[in-house]
């Protein structure tokens, strides 16, 4: 039994044919024992799901970034327009004290009136006759004076305050 066993031929006694196939058979040696590529150490497949997730989370971050932007924006111009808004309204305040109203709604501002009675020679001015009638008065403070002359009478009658009554001469 020993006799039928072949002893191996050296290398440079292979024959042409073996020698390029040997070539082969030593590259399908040496590729890698995984089925997947690899890519530093990992799979492909990992390798992509992870750069896809940096991608992702990149685009996230950006538009998360852009939002906020614009609603920073939004709301500059919504404090810009409410404070022109009040600037507005404070400059109208500012005009409407020194406006004199017009007719049509609105009423006017009064206006200055002097009064004078002129009856056989004789001249009261409304001025004089209000003197008369706080001079003649003694009781309380005065908040409303309604004057009436009657000057056939030579008379001012007067209402204080809507209920005190009284008569001065002129």
């Amino acid at each position: 039994m020993l006799n039928n066993i072949k002893k191996p031929e050296p290398l440079a006694a292979q024959t042409a044919a073996e020698q390029k196939t040997a070539p082969k058979a030593e590259k399908v040696v040496e590729a890698p024992k995984s089925a997947e590529p690899q890519m530093e150490g990992k799979p492909v497949s990992a390798a992509k799901a992870e750069k896809a997730a940096a991608a992702a989370k990149a685009k996230a971050e950006k538009a998360a970034a852009a939002a906020a932007a614009k609603a920073e924006k939004a709301a500059a111009a919504a404090k810009a327009k409410a404070e022109k808004a009040a600037a507005a309204a404070k400059a109208k305040a500012e005009k409407a004290p020194g406006r004199k109203r017009a007719a049509g709604g609105r009423k006017a501002a009064a206006p200055e009136v002097k009064l004078y009675v002129q009856y056989q020679g004789k001249q009261l001015s409304q001025e004089e006759a209000v003197e008369a009638v706080k001079a003649a008065w003694a009781g309380e403070a005065i908040q409303r004076v309604e004057l009436y002359v009657k000057p056939e009478d030579g008379a001012i009658y007067y209402v204080i305050n809507g209920s005190e009554t009284g008569k001065v001469t002129f």
